[in-house]
């Protein structure tokens, strides 16, 4: 249960932070092209782990149910 308690605010803080950068390209915010890869790399990383967190959730809460 804990497990599912930590990922969830995990999966929260990932997600703002994932907003965060977005509305940063959204609103010109990059200074530069270094800097727009930058962030999009981070938004790909975060996406990248969101999906490993999110799966790894559901199985957790597959192996609660048995």
């Amino acid at each position: 249960m804990d497990f599912i308690k930590y990922s969830e605010f995990l999966l929260r803080k990932l997600r703002e932070r994932q907003e965060d950068l977005t509305q940063t390209l959204a609103t010109g915010g990059a200074q530069d092209f270094v800097q727009y890869q930058r962030i999009v790399g981070e938004i790909s990383g975060l996406n990248f782990a969101e999906q490993e967190i999110t799966a790894l959730h559901g199985r957790m809460e597959d192996v609660e149910d048995d």
